[in-house]
């Protein structure tokens, strides 16, 4: 009967769900900004069909009452026809084509959007997991020196130590403790923004696996992939001044077809008509082209420019990771020297009365601060590192 009721407890609590980076970023997928991004699309697409769509048949129609000089009786005079504009050969597939290269080129830029978002989830991922790091690491300093009062307090019953000394030791507990909660807030808050990011709800039964980061190294590469959004959407701007180039060299792009039928008192006439536009008594092909011309120059000295800039930039991020590298290598060489050789030491030369309780937790204190120094290190770290992949474009890279 027991093992009943213990069966039918645990399949009504709710199970916890640990998240891997892999799957916090697919749940995020389906983000707001992906989903504008997609009605952008439909919007410029259909914008641009609206823009060169043939134009509508042109109908007309005049009406007159009629009073001949040569003895024909009064009468009503009617006229009818209609027109419409046809574009030769592709012109219309070219317009269409000028507009819909710049607009992808737009898309293209704006979907750096989507990666910044991505790279900014998995930065709060990993500021999250060193949060979550330090809170372990300070709690096991807190139960060290939790276990170490109890011992001195029971030392103190039997007036073995002094009581200041005891509270000097009660203070820095007490600060110990407050300063856990403090470390414990912190990493529910990174926790929770993070979720709410991703839309997941089951937050409060929810934590992240945090095996998976990104390893802290110092030398990290770009491949050949970087800037390629920034690449691909200067390419279809320059094939858009391009197509406009040909476009605008055409002598004659459209003609103008229109038929009537002119009833008049005495008379039927049927009127058939081409009209036909002479570019070559218009400068406005040759300045189109001149401005394709102009805009294709400008296009190419801005991606230039722009690209010296963010590689210019790429470089000192990775130059600022190589530095943080080396820093947090030698402080993790300090701490590990603290931690294995130098507390242990001081601890019992303390136990011994060797040392002052003083000296003893000027020398924790000051674990306890290179031990913060390297959490602020290792979160700059991967801040800087997933804002120069954010820089580089690059959408996924460990």
């Amino acid at each position: 009967m027991k093992k009943i009721i213990l069966f039918l407890l645990l399949v009504q609590f709710p199970q916890a769900t640990v998240l891997s980076l892999k799957e916090v970023l697919a749940s995020a997928n389906n983000n707001a900004l992906s989903r504008s991004l997609e009605q952008d699309r439909l919007q410029l697409e259909a914008k641009n069909q609206a823009d060169t769509a043939s134009e509508a048949v042109q109908l007309f129609t005049t009406g007159a009452r009629a009073h001949p000089k040569n003895g024909l009786d009064d009468g009503n005079e009617y006229s009818g026809g209609f027109s419409k504009k046809l574009y030769l050969g592709d012109t219309q597939k070219q317009e269409q084509s000028i507009t819909r290269l710049a607009n992808e080129a737009r898309l293209l830029e704006a979907s750096k959007g989507v990666l910044d978002f991505e790279n900014g989830l998995k930065n709060l991922y990993h500021q999250h997991c060193l949060d979550r790091r330090n809170l372990k690491s300070f709690e096991q300093n807190y139960a060290d020196f939790a276990l170490l009062y109890k011992k001195k307090k029971k030392a103190y019953a039997y007036q073995e130590i002094a009581k200041t000394e005891l509270v000097q030791l009660g203070i820095e507990k007490n600060k110990l403790f407050s300063k856990l909660q403090a470390i414990k807030a912190t990493q529910e808050i990174s926790k929770l923004k993070l979720l709410m990011l991703t839309h997941t709800a089951a937050q409060k039964n929810t934590s992240l696996s945090c095996v998976d980061m990104y390893p802290l190294r110092g030398s990290v590469s770009l491949d050949n992939k970087s800037f390629e959004l920034s690449k691909e959407a200067y390419h279809k701007r320059i094939q858009s001044t391009q197509v406009a180039l040909k476009r605008h060299a055409k002598a004659i792009d459209s003609v103008t077809l229109s038929a009537q039928y002119d009833n008049e008192i005495d008379i039927e006439r049927y009127t058939v008509g081409v009209s036909v536009p002479l570019a070559f008594s218009s400068k406005k092909s040759e300045q189109e082209r001149a401005a394709a011309l102009y805009k294709n120059a400008a296009l190419s000295l801005q991606y230039e420019q722009a690209l010296l800039e963010k590689k210019s930039e790429a470089e000192a991020l990775r130059a600022e990771l190589k530095n943080t590298a080396m820093q947090i290598d030698a402080l993790n060489s300090t701490l590990n020297t603290y931690k294995n050789t130098l507390l242990p030491l001081l601890k019992k030369s303390y136990d011994l009365k060797e040392s002052s309780v003083v000296e003893y937790l000027l020398n924790r204190h000051s674990y306890y601060q290179l031990q913060q120094e390297l959490f602020v290190m290792q979160k700059a770290y991967y801040q800087t590192l997933f804002t120069l992949y954010a820089l580089s474009e690059i959408k996924d890279k460990k």
